[in-house]
């Protein structure tokens, strides 16, 4: 039969419905294996308009279509687009786990990073595959980009974990792929490799979900805090304790992140009523300080969460591993807000006291004052700050302490006398007495309001002098102090 006979007669069989193109004969072999043996380019080309046409198909020999075409046609073969989505022979190859096809295209110097119409690599279909061996010919031998996005923002290593290709994931990850890359733009939705494993965990799988995270997390520059389009966190998308356990692992995960909604990961719990991940939160230690979650809290100013870390069971003065409180971090950051709201709970504020003296922080001084009605100048031999104050207004607490102690002998005295000359004139001895006390009465309450006049003034006169003060014989401190604060939280004493 003349091959202008045969390509007629495939004209009319090519179109008829349901036909197998890739149909095998006796011997194994496809229509494409015949007309690339007899090396007929045009009844190449016919078949090739099939899109479901196979090239890569062996025969009982193990022999492809391909790996039998001359020139002219292998060509044809390499330049087609085959299937709906536009790929090349070397993604059909990779997607298929051809590896000699592959290692063949390769060598034929093929473009590895070539995309089909979905701007998929050929990386990206046998890593969505799970085709390990192919993912490492196109990376090591073909020096394939690792970090391609796709229409959907999706890089190889985001399929290999949406398919839960855990080896390939490893792989990917030990080869250089960037496990922390999600797309930009307007319309991309920011997902990490990290968001797609735990969002596309199922109770099914779920031990080789969690292998997935925690192979994820293990590699040294993986981000847990990495933001979506949302700005929620791997960890606002974690639903399951377990996850959330393997997340806490690492230091650096932070529950107080706030998404588009200003709600965290641990507002989340708490409005689903998850108590074990509200107590798992709550408990948990993070960074390398050891930081309590009311310390993080603390620090970013989150007075609103608070309350709700308190109602936890939190320990309200627990000590990170420098031995700082919740109430000191926030001083340190200036959130005097916070730490008003904590001196009302009842935290202790002596270390606090003790910082905003060091760093001549009027403000805060003022606050502690106010809130928890410290004496500055009283008498109080253990008060630990008690030295950092200046020594000039110790000695002018010690003259004012002298002239009261003079105005109240002189005021025992007049007392004294009062009552012998009441007694000489009222004989009533009763009434006398009620008289003294009267006095006396009054004579105290003269002395105290007098102390307290002094030490008012007192306080006053040092508060002029921290706010006026340019130079501090305490610079150095303040040099390494972060003090922040902002119109926002400036409280009117």
């Amino acid at each position: 039969m003349s091959a202008k006979l045969s390509l007629e007669l495939i004209k009319c069989l090519i179109n008829q419905p349901g036909l197998d193109v890739n149909v095998r004969g006796s011997n194994g072999k496809t229509p494409l294996h015949y007309a690339v043996e007899i090396n007929e380019l045009s009844m190449v080309a016919l078949l090739l308009n099939r899109k479901n046409i196979n090239p890569l198909i062996a025969d009982d020999d193990g022999k492809s279509a391909l790996s039998c075409a001359r020139e002219e046609i292998l060509q044809a073969l390499i330049n087609h687009k085959y299937g709906s989505e536009g790929d090349s022979l070397l993604h059909l190859a990779a997607m298929l786990n051809e590896a000699n096809a592959v290692r063949f295209l390769l060598n034929k110097g093929v473009n590895v990073n070539e995309q089909n119409a979905l701007l998929h690599t050929p990386l990206h279909l046998a890593a969505g595959a799970g085709h390990e061996e192919i993912v490492e010919i196109l990376i090591r031998e073909g020096n394939a980009d690792k970090d391609v996005l796709d229409v959907r923002n999706h890089a190889a290593i985001h399929y290999a974990v949406n398919n839960k290709k855990l080896e390939v994931v490893k792989l990917l990850s030990n080869l250089g792929a960037n496990v922390n890359i999600a797309g930009s733009g307007r319309n991309a939705m920011k997902l990490s490799s990290l968001h797609v494993a735990i969002s596309s965990s199922n109770y099914d799988e779920r031990d080789l979900c969690l292998d997935i995270v925690r192979c994820l997390i293990n590699v040294p520059n993986a981000g847990v805090n990495l933001q979506d389009y949302e700005n929620k966190t791997p960890l606002h998308y974690a639903e399951r304790l377990k996850t959330i356990e393997v997340l806490l692992t690492r230091e650096d995960i932070d529950p107080l992140i706030k998404d588009d909604n200003g709600k965290t990961p641990f507002c989340y719990a708490k409005e689903a009523n998850r108590l074990d991940i509200v107590k798992i939160l709550a408990s948990n230690r993070y960074g390398a300080d050891k930081n309590s979650l009311l310390h993080l809290a603390a620090r970013k100013g989150y007075e609103d969460l608070i309350d709700g870390i308190l109602g936890e069971g939190v320990e309200i003065d627990a000590v990170d591993e420098s031995g700082k409180t919740g109430i000191y971090v926030a001083a340190k950051h200036g959130h005097f807000n916070v730490v008003k709201l904590l001196l009302k709970r009842g935290a202790d504020a002596t270390d606090v006291f003790q910082y905003a003296i060091i760093t001549n922080n009027a403000k805060l001084i003022k606050l502690l004052s106010k809130e928890k009605e410290i004496v500055l100048f009283g008498r109080q031999k253990n008060f630990p700050t008690f030295h950092l104050l200046s020594n000039k207004y110790f000695e002018e607490r010690k003259i004012a302490d002298k002239k009261i102690k003079k105005y109240i002998n002189i005021v025992c005295v007049s007392i004294t006398v009062c009552a012998i000359v009441i007694v000489g004139i009222y004989p009533n001895i009763i009434a006398a007495v009620m008289v003294g006390i009267v006095a006396l009465i009054a004579a105290i309450a003269m002395s105290n309001l007098t102390q307290k006049y002094i030490e008012e003034a007192l306080e006053k006169k040092m508060f002029i002098e921290l706010e006026s003060e340019k130079t501090s014989e305490y610079s150095s401190i303040l040099s390494d102090v972060e003090v922040s604060s902002n119109d926002g939280e400036e409280l009117a004493i």
